[in-house]
């Protein structure tokens, strides 16, 4: 088979179901259809089938988490994977969860925030340092879309929408 086309999955996910999408597409495009795994963060709702996916595959995963079963690079943030000539950085986003990291997607302007608060509305929030010290990382990167772990892909207004939760944020209380 021939791996020039071979894909990145960003989150196995929890669901069996795409264990027969992804031989589908295996068998539609006699490609392997995935080679590397990045993992958001550790819950379960987003690694669950990664066991299932690294045996039938020979995929090369990514995570924060030293803790997960199956990484093969544990990552500290900084780094950057290459798939397919795009290159994707890994930014460590201690938000939601403390193995936290967000991919952003140089070429496309990409960001996939797993489950990492990118819309802060209010004020009234308490967040820790290390997040806003991280957002204001993100908030510099030119953004086209954002792809959440949960919930609709934003296409509008994408850094305007990062700007204001970053102004958000600088006003909450911040530990």
């Amino acid at each position: 088979m021939d791996n020039q086309k071979c894909g990145l999955l960003i989150d196995t996910g929890c669901d069996p179901q795409i264990l027969p999408i992804l031989k589908q597409i295996e068998y539609e495009n006699r490609s392997q259809p995935v080679c590397q795994v990045i993992l958001t963060h550790s819950h379960y709702d987003h690694t669950k089938i990664l066991k299932d996916i690294k045996s039938i595959w020979p995929v090369k995963t990514y995570a924060y988490s030293a803790y997960l079963h199956g990484i093969d690079n544990v990552v500290k943030g900084g780094e950057t994977v290459q798939v397919n000539g795009k290159n994707f950085d890994l930014i460590h986003v201690p938000g939601h969860s403390t193995d936290s990291i967000c991919i952003y997607c140089r070429e496309n302007q990409l960001l996939f925030s797993g489950d990492t608060p990118l819309t802060i509305w209010g004020t009234e929030g308490t967040y820790e340092r290390p997040f806003v010290e991280a957002f204001e990382k993100l908030v510099q990167l030119p953004v086209h879309s954002i792809y959440p772990g949960h919930g609709e892909v934003i296409t509008k207004d994408c850094n305007k929408i990062l700007d204001q939760s970053l102004r958000n944020l600088r006003k909450s209380r911040v530990l």
